[in-house]
């Protein structure tokens, strides 16, 4: 796999009342059709949770935005619809303008060779939690789940956190460019 073949995405963490926006890096779906989250993603990741569960706020800040989750207290109007109670389920967190809802979603395929996904009838479900928050609608977002304020911690990061290079941006635009020249049909 060539380098051109790894996206690098912004991914929240979540742990501890705490969310680290952070870049990772993942084969592009488009050209791996089975994408894999390599192991040293996964290990920053635990290195980010170890670092919260410390109280070094400082290293977990290093590796992205560090953002504390405050809950908001909004009673919950009656959904048209109730939240299913799933015996095997994930906690799913949707984030939009500054806000989440933790929500639970069913686990199919548990145990499969390919790992556990979220089911298909939850998928509407997260939708229009996210259209909620896009909206600003708290009471509606409600609904689907427990809402948090994420607030930005203000602390010094022990080492910069990662970010791609001017030059890597550069030549991902003109990668782009390059796509998008390709689809457009000749005449």
């Amino acid at each position: 796999m060539k380098f051109g073949e790894i996206e690098c995405l912004p991914m929240m963490v979540y742990h501890g009342g705490y969310a680290v926006q952070m870049e990772t890096c993942i084969p592009d779906p488009n050209i791996d059709p089975l994408p894999v989250v390599s192991i040293f993603e996964l290990d920053r990741i635990d290195d980010v949770r170890d670092a919260i569960d410390r109280g070094y706020l400082d290293v977990a800040a290093s590796y992205g935005d560090l953002y504390r989750m405050i809950p908001l207290d909004i009673a919950p109007n009656v959904a048209e619809e109730p939240t299913p109670h799933y015996d095997r389920y994930r906690t799913r967190m949707e984030e939009v303008n500054g806000y989440v809802v933790e929500m639970a979603t069913e686990l199919t395929g548990i145990g499969s060779r390919w790992a556990a996904s979220i089911g298909r009838q939850d998928l509407p479900r997260m939708d229009a939690a996210r259209k909620a928050l896009e909206a600003g609608d708290l009471e509606t977002a409600t609904q689907y789940g427990k809402v948090y304020r994420l607030v930005p911690v203000d602390v010094e990061p022990v080492v910069k956190p990662w970010r791609p290079s001017e030059k890597e941006a550069e030549w991902r635009a003109k990668r782009e460019a390059e796509h998008q020249a390709e689809a457009q049909p000749a005449n």
